[in-house]
């Protein structure tokens, strides 16, 4: 079978597929409400952990708060770009406008933001351990830009340049759907190299990397607990770090580990499994991701934010705080 035979079975099979599962309007305006309230309570949580990393520049500059950053930009801008074209959808339950090129573009933004997340949490997940166990990999500024930037390059880049070839110079043919939420889906899912790459490699790589690492670091931690407590103010600060992390990638597990998981069965066991669960609420969970994120930044660096306040208008010298942290 040629290549171009094995992408007509997959389209065959999608198409099949497709039409076992039914979109409510009534569900969808539901939906729309549950998300436009959800957005309407971000936006400003948004906006003050922003304003937050603006004015205290100590916070802004450290290295262990870069990554946490960068997920809450690109979160914002799925919630403030790409969250009101899936609204206008689910208003009503119809695309507009209906054209190819808005749909690529919508497809675009909307698996690049994702998938940059995606990249950016399993980076922190492995980044905690360094920072914990492995300070000199980042004490360096030849070192930094190794090990702290160029990863984070990598993962704001890659995304984007990848969907950008797979669903503009790729050639296929698509087949949207203007009463679909993304007018179903790009056209690169019918060929199945371009599918598995994109599944395994953008999708389960970092995805799988989230627990991996953080077993890793917790198994560690409780390994060398007592040699750690010893250095009372590290102790407190990686006990910190550990604390943010298992806050941030348990948000992230519980909301795409669902997801790709019946997607991976639907791809190479049942097309059916789940698929109007995976409609009606799965397809959802990402974007609960970026909604409920500022909250969870709000709640495990409460003392960092809360702390800003009180130092606001003094001084304060590295040594005398490490010092004041000891005592």
């Amino acid at each position: 079978m040629t290549a171009n035979d094995s992408n007509l079975t997959v389209i065959t099979t999608t198409t099949d597929a497709s039409s076992w599962y039914t979109v409510s309007f009534f569900a969808n305006r539901i939906k729309f409400w549950i998300l436009f309230t959800l957005q309407l309570c971000a936006v400003p949580c948004y906006l003050y952990i922003f304003y937050k990393f603006a004015y205290k520049k100590r916070l802004f500059h450290n290295i262990q708060h870069h990554v946490t950053l960068l997920l809450l930009i690109v979160s914002f801008l799925f919630i403030t770009i790409n969250l009101p074209l899936s609204l206008s959808y689910m208003y009503t339950s119809y695309v507009y406008p209906s054209s190819y090129l808005y749909c690529t573009l919508w497809n675009w933004l909307h698996y690049s933001l994702n998938i940059i997340n995606l990249f950016l949490m399993g980076f922190a997940s492995l980044e905690r351990n360094w920072l914990i166990f492995y300070p000199k990999l980042t004490a360096q500024r030849y070192r930094r830009f190794l090990f702290h930037y160029c990863p984070l390059i990598f993962c704001i880049i890659y995304p984007p340049f990848f969907y950008f070839a797979a669903m503009f110079i790729h050639k296929c043919q698509a087949y949207y759907d203007y009463t679909q939420l993304l007018c179903t889906w790009p056209c690169y899912f019918y060929n199945l190299q371009w599918t598995n790459f994109d599944l395994f490699f953008n999708n389960y790589t970092p995805l799988c990397s989230i627990p991996v690492f953080c077993c890793v670091l917790y198994i560690r931690v409780l390994i060398q607990k007592n040699k750690l407590k010893l250095q009372r103010f590290k102790w407190k600060r990686d006990k910190k770090l550990i604390l943010q992390l298992w806050s941030q990638s348990s948000l992230y597990l519980a909301m795409w580990m669902p997801l790709q998981l019946a997607g991976l069965i639907n791809l190479y066991w049942d097309p059916l499994f789940l698929l109007q669960d995976q409609i009606n609420y799965m397809y959802l969970f990402p974007y609960l991701i970026h909604l409920l994120y500022p909250a969870v930044i709000l709640i495990s660096f409460h003392h960092e934010i809360s702390s800003i306040r009180k130092t606001t208008g003094t001084v304060v010298p590295m040594q005398t705080f490490r010092i004041a942290n000891i005592k």
